[in-house]
């Protein structure tokens, strides 16, 4: 809103919307049925209150002799009112400029912006109302963006959301000085192997021997720091599931978003786990998540992170041959690191799994591990490399034995080895692939 006198009016008018939905929702329990048919009952609500807020002022307007609000006036008012009421209100043009990698509000009026280069800059003029505003905004987006209404308060200071383009949404209050929200976008939902390749992420060579890994039903673990690229190149991975897979894929927050690309996912379901609601109910775990993930007769099993409680279920899934082969994404710096990290998971998770036992489920449970992370090019520009791949072998006493085929250090060379064990080769030349076409003499060449 570009002229201040009509921000103004705006931000009155939303105050007075926002006090009358309060009071609403003080004097009567929430409607039932659909979130849908709940924010209709609320927008009509609102959409009334604007106009006795409209009448209202036009009435003082014409007591203390200013022109009234033009037509065009009032449409702007109310399409920005209802946007910030129900939408994602002043943070869409953020949201919708291609530059902007990840948003950070360290209270409301205290807005900072990261984009494609890594670079940091502060936003003026935006969620400039006071505190308590900003938690009510984000509390709207709880109640209306997800797949169910998620908490936001002094009892869950914490949130989780994804938003209905995809970005990621995280909330802190209580615990923090003020209300603190981070928005990191997902500009690449829609994203195969090939552009990885013609991004420079995956060398093209390297995307042929994770094709036939793939379609012959093996496991992947991505690696990778934050905001390394690891949800994108599990997007790129899952491209090449033949069509006649069922996928089910199990994240905390909606982040993949495999089941909205229906051409290459026909038959893919997204899980979503849940807090427990204030009564301490309806709460579904990663765990209970992967249960329930196992009784619909998926094909592929795609964990969106692995952390500690879900290690073990997820490798012993694997293990027993309940899926064709899995994709998920962990935590490490290379994919060395990635075994380790995820023995000491086993190990110190609720199973309690010794070393020797750890060691032989990851060896027997996995294929593959690639690590991908962020660079920056000699241009001053950021770009996701993947810098490893690592064949998992079996295990040894208490070590899970790999072997590395590719990997791409920070000068910019990249080295290939064919060297892998017997059964994968076999594996992979089931679906007509030769380990031999990825090693070539001096540099790699992608």
């Amino acid at each position: 809103m570009n002229r201040p006198d009509l921000a103004a009016e705006v931000a009155a008018a939303e105050r007075a919307v926002e006090e009358v939905l309060r009071d609403r929702a003080g004097r009567q329990p929430q409607p039932g049925g659909e979130t849908a048919e709940r924010e209709e009952a609320e927008r009509q609500v609102a959409e009334h209150a604007l106009d006795d807020w409209l009448r209202r002022v036009a009435a003082r307007r014409l007591r203390d002799g200013a022109p009234p609000l033009s037509a065009d006036d009032e449409s702007d008012l109310r399409r920005a009112v209802l946007a910030r009421l129900f939408g994602l209100g002043e943070l869409q043009e953020l949201l919708d400029d291609d530059t902007v990698e990840s948003i950070h509000v360290n209270g409301a009026g205290d807005v900072f912006i990261r984009d494609v280069d890594n670079r940091i800059r502060r936003v003026t003029g935006l969620l400039d109302g006071d505190d308590d505003h900003l938690v009510a905004f984000v509390q709207r987006l709880a109640a209306h963006e997800g797949l169910g209404e998620r908490r936001w308060d002094v009892g869950a200071p914490a949130l989780n959301l994804t938003l209905r383009d995809g970005s990621r949404l995280h909330g802190l209050m209580a615990v923090t000085r003020r209300p603190c929200v981070t928005l990191r976008r997902h500009r690449l939902l829609d994203v195969d192997l090939d552009d990885l390749v013609r991004m420079g992420t995956v060398p093209r060579a390297v995307a042929e021997l994770l094709t036939a890994a793939i379609r012959c039903g093996e496991s992947t673990v991505i690696a990778g720091g934050p905001g390394a690229g690891k949800s994108t190149t599990l997007r790129g991975l899952a491209s090449v599931i033949p069509p006649s897979q069922r996928i089910v894929t199990i994240e905390d927050t909606l982040e993949l978003h495999l089941d909205r690309d229906t051409e290459r996912h026909p038959n893919c379901v997204a899980i979503e786990t849940r807090p427990p609601n204030i009564e301490g109910r309806g709460e579904l775990s990663v765990v209970a998540a992967l249960r329930e993930a196992l009784r619909m007769d998926p094909d592929v099993l795609i964990v969106g992170e692995v952390r500690i409680e879900e290690t073990v279920p997820m490798l012993l899934a694997l293990a027993a041959g309940n899926v064709a082969g899995s994709l998920s994404t962990v935590h490490a710096f290379s994919t060395g690191e990635a075994l380790q990290q995820l023995q000491t998971y086993a190990m110190v998770g609720p199973e309690r799994m010794p070393g020797e036992s750890s060691a032989r489920l990851i060896g027997s449970a996995l294929d593959w591990v690639v690590h991908v992370e962020r660079r920056v090019g000699t241009d001053g520009r950021i770009r996701r490399v993947l810098t490893s791949v690592r064949e998992v072998c079996g295990s040894q006493g208490i070590q899970v034995v790999s072997n590395e085929v590719f990997r791409h250090d920070r000068n910019g060379h990249a080295e290939a080895f064919a060297g892998v064990t017997d059964e994968t080769r076999a594996r992979l030349a089931q679906v007509g692939y030769d380990i031999a076409d990825l090693a070539v003499t001096g540099r790699f060449v992608g």
